[in-house]
């Protein structure tokens, strides 16, 4: 079993990081998904000097409030937040003020996340049995599927992920997997767990 989980990770986990370079680097959809402010310098001052710490903002934020608010005050913020969620404008941002990872530290992490995934993948795969190499291609495709509408869907209803970016990123994922599970399904196909 062994064997195949090395081999099912390093080879699904090569093609999903092969594949993911051709979707990000060679095709334009991902960039196409992805809106641009008016005036980024303006943008980029107004984060500096509103965000305190790198991290995930939420505007408006109802739940975050100055330390020493009375219980009234407080709910009284919070009502004011939600208000404003619902009007409008509404934004769900990572904020990194040091700037972007180094690309060569990325592209290492990505690989390595890619082989972890594709490792999981393999495994799942060698605990079914009496499958044929198209319907172990079918069930890593499932696999993707559920991550996908675990992952992105959400995203979409609560922080509002536009349409054209979550249907980018399931066809990402349904495309880069699909791939995968072609190899994962040949590396598997002779190392299943018999049916007890």
């Amino acid at each position: 079993m062994q064997k195949p989980l090395i081999l099912g990770g390093l080879l699904g986990g090569l093609v999903l990081f092969a594949w993911g370079a051709i979707s990000y680097m060679a095709l334009p959809w991902h960039r196409m998904a992805l809106e641009k402010f008016t005036d980024e310098a303006v943008v980029a001052q107004t984060l500096t000097a509103n965000a305190s710490v790198s991290g995930m903002y939420i505007l408006p934020n109802p739940h975050k409030h100055e330390p020493g608010l009375t219980d009234a005050q407080r709910q009284a913020a919070e009502d004011d937040g939600m208000k404003r969620m619902m009007q409008g404008p509404f934004m769900f941002a990572s904020v990194s003020l040091g700037g972007t990872r180094d690309m060569g530290q990325a592209l290492l992490l990505n690989v390595l996340s890619d082989i972890l995934a594709a490792a999981l993948a393999t495994w799942l795969l060698l605990q079914t049995a009496n499958l044929s190499y198209w319907c172990r291609v079918g069930f890593v495709v499932v696999v993707a599927l559920t991550t996908g509408v675990v992952a992105h869907v959400p995203y979409r209803i609560w922080w509002r992920f536009s349409t054209s970016f979550t249907l980018v990123e399931f066809a990402d994922l349904l495309i880069g997997w699909t791939l995968a599970g072609l190899v994962l399904a040949k590396v598997t196909s002779v190392h299943s767990r018999p049916m007890t």
